[in-house]
């Protein structure tokens, strides 16, 4: 079962965020039972060979990877697919004009505009037949939209029902700035956009709510929302448990 499937299907999933290099890491995400690794190349350096390595490095531990793109460009979309990605994360996606357009940059013809070439590591590097390989971009295919700002809060109804969207994730820090409340994720207006942004995600169909998740303890209260696939920063948890370490052994 594609990581697609899953994903749209609602299945509980278990994400792992990447944003220091290491194909390393990527393994071991596949190693521990992660279900997929998502490298971040808005917020962290990511040449597309390097991207493509660490693809390299899940497919060998068996672990598919999505890779967040630094913005709405059709060609960093099609870096990413064509270096074997899963499907593509885009962020600040405010409108349905945005998420059609993600999704555009994503998909062949008819539902999209990509470009096509299965020279590409993709297309196992112009082994695979060309009907296998529209066949198979066309079905596992991921696009996830992030909803990150009062915008994407008003539209968020229209945006988890655009047609090729299989998940939205909630971008918790980007939408308390826009509100007005930057970090404050216990605000009255954060948690009420999180809802809305929820509920809209829950009722439409075959699309899933992705949860950022900064400690185990938040795990019900994403679960709670809805949220069938729960995001752990490798950063986050590097640090946090660095940092404890450092107390514990200063303490003694």
């Amino acid at each position: 079962m594609s990581l697609r499937a899953r994903i749209v299907d609602g299945v509980p999933l278990l994400g792992l965020i990447l944003k220091i290099p290491s194909h390393s890491v990527v393994e071991l995400a596949g190693h521990l039972g992660f279900d997929f690794v998502l490298l971040d190349t808005e917020h962290a350096s990511a040449e597309t060979v390097e991207v493509e390595h660490h693809i390299r490095a899940g497919d060998a531990a068996g672990i598919p990877v999505l890779v967040r793109v630094a913005g709405n460009e059709p060609a960093s979309a099609l870096h990413a697919l064509d270096a074997g990605a899963a499907g593509i994360v885009v962020p600040h996606v405010s409108s349905v004009a945005e998420a059609e357009a993600a999704v555009s940059a994503a998909h062949y013809p008819p539902l999209g505009t990509r470009s096509l070439a299965v020279s590409t590591r993709a297309g196992l590097h112009g082994t695979s037949g060309l009907e296998q390989h529209l066949a198979k971009a066309a079905r596992d295919t991921v696009v996830v939209v992030q909803a990150e700002d009062r915008h994407s809060v008003e539209n968020c109804a229209a945006i988890a029902t655009t047609e090729g969207v299989d998940a939205v994730w909630i971008g918790s820090t980007d939408l308390s700035l826009s509100l007005g409340v930057p970090g404050d994720f216990a605000h009255v207006d954060y948690l009420s956009a999180v809802d809305r942004i929820a509920e809209a995600v829950g009722s439409a169909p075959r699309c899933s709510l992705f949860g950022l998740v900064d400690h185990p303890g938040k795990i019900e209260e994403w679960r709670t929302r809805g949220a069938s696939v729960l995001l752990f920063n490798y950063n986050t948890v590097v640090v946090n448990g660095l940092r404890d370490i450092v107390d514990q052994a200063r303490k003694q």
